[in-house]
């Protein structure tokens, strides 16, 4: 079954305005844009925001077991966000739609994965005749993808299965949050993070405290309003930003400093929901990485935190949602788990456990630690994986261990590469990791 797979890292639908983007931040996921190249299947058209190189594509499909003719790359003509966002204006230039319906008609493709199903997919479904063999179309079609993408919609639906979930809520109004914050949070010595509805990787969240000293994990900074003062000042400034400029809510939750953050991925289908898999976030002090399965996974809360995970699918299987949702949690200081998030999308770490799926075998996920790290700074790919090779680094089918880049470092400036490491244990892993930095940072110097 051809898929149309198109890499849209990031919409307005998950983000807000792009324009408010900083143009170096939309060359970066324009190149993470590379990782759904792991999802490629004999006869899928895979769309990229930005060119990838030959030797990449070639990569990637030999670790998979297909042929890299086998698949067909597009790149749209750069519109008016650049060449790293696949913006609607891209995905509707004649001249690629041609070329994109060729592509599908001659591998017959008869349904479309999107890293993200915002409007302009669901236009482009229809532009190809794809929406009535695409499952879920119907919900999807009609704005479902931003709805499930909310979170405040998570709030909602996390209150109605009685998910457990940080104390807070979801605010429209400036002069409310400012008094939830202060009387509920603030004033009793507890720090809090304030969420834009939409955006993702915790880009959209900043934590307020009464005192100094929090670590922003999961959040861009730390801001310290020791009064009421302080808070309203601050709300002052940043009410614009936190509901870009107004369109949307305020998500607001107690920060429980020193929390592990873990996942659990799962897939709906038109039968039910399927586990896909779980792991851990590593935040640097937004998301840099994946370890897989998530260390936790022996406390005896976390059997709870799948069954609430379930729970919370159902609804969204009642809606018509199709697809994969990634569930967020932490793992607090005192070993509980509260869900802070959803998100009904093609996740950040989809592309790892379709890596332990096909390249690594059935049993990755209780025979092997797979750990991934991003914003890595590579030399010319094929540099770097000669260098992997010659030092026994490369990932190994007899040993299954070993690294795979799995995102190519396309930036001048470095700093857009990603890796997965793959290994028995731990400990294996840290080795490796710590080898592939030993070997790749003196040739970046170099270069």
């Amino acid at each position: 079954m051809p898929t149309l797979i198109v890499s849209n890292q990031r919409t307005e639908e998950m983000v807000g305005d792009l324009e408010l983007l900083d143009p170096e931040y939309r060359l970066y996921v324009g190149n993470q844009a590379q990782r759904m190249a792991w999802c490629l299947q004999d006869g899928d058209v895979l769309v990229l925001p930005m060119a990838v190189s030959e030797d990449f594509l070639r990569y990637v499909t030999a670790a998979l077991g297909i042929a890299r003719d086998s698949v067909e790359v597009l790149v749209p003509p750069t519109g008016c966000f650049g060449e790293g966002v696949l913006s609607q204006d891209r995905l509707t230039d004649e001249g690629f739609l041609t070329a994109l319906r060729q592509a599908v008609q001659s591998r017959g493709v008869d349904r479309v994965l999107p890293f993200h199903f915002d409007s302009s997919v669901a236009e482009l479904t229809r532009t190809l005749g794809l929406d009535k063999a695409t499952p879920g179309f119907g919900f999807l079609d009609q704005g479902g993808g931003r709805l499930l993408n909310s979170k405040a919609t998570f709030r909602a639906l996390a209150g109605g299965t009685g998910a457990p979930v940080p104390p807070g809520g979801v605010f429209s109004a400036r002069q409310e949050a400012a008094t939830y914050l202060w009387d509920r949070l603030l004033s009793q010595g507890q720090p809090a993070i304030l969420k834009q509805d939409f955006h993702v990787a915790g880009f959209g969240n900043e934590i307020v405290s009464p005192t100094p000293g929090i670590d922003p994990l999961g959040a861009q900074r730390a801001v310290v309003t020791a009064s009421r003062a302080d808070l309203d000042a601050y709300l002052t400034e940043r009410w614009p930003w936190l509901t870009d400029g107004g369109r949307n809510r305020v998500v607001i939750e107690q920060y429980v400093p020193e929390s592990a953050p873990i996942y659990a991925e799962v897939r709906i289908e038109e039968h039910g929901v399927e586990f896909t898999g779980h792991g851990e976030m590593r935040m640097k002090p937004v998301l840099n990485g994946l370890i897989v399965p998530a260390p936790s996974a022996e406390l005896p809360a976390f059997p709870g935190f799948l069954d609430a995970a379930r729970r919370l699918c159902w609804p969204i299987h009642a809606m018509g949602y199709r697809g994969i949702v990634s569930i967020d949690a932490i793992v607090t200081p005192d070993r509980n788990i509260l869900i802070n998030e959803f998100n009904c999308r093609t996740g950040g770490s989809t592309h790892i456990h379709r890596i332990g799926e096909r390249v690594v075998g059935d049993d990755y996920f209780t025979e092997r630690v797979l750990v991934e790290l991003r914003r890595c700074t590579f030399p010319p790919f094929p540099t770097a994986v000669r260098a992997l090779v010659e030092r026994g680094l490369a990932y190994d089918p007899t040993t299954r261990t070993g690294v795979l880049i799995t995102v190519d470092d396309d930036s001048p400036s470095g700093g857009f590469g990603e890796y997965c490491v793959i290994a028995r244990d731990a400990g294996q892993a840290r080795e490796l990791e710590q080898a592939v930095a030993d070997v790749l940072t003196p040739l970046c110097a170099k270069d």
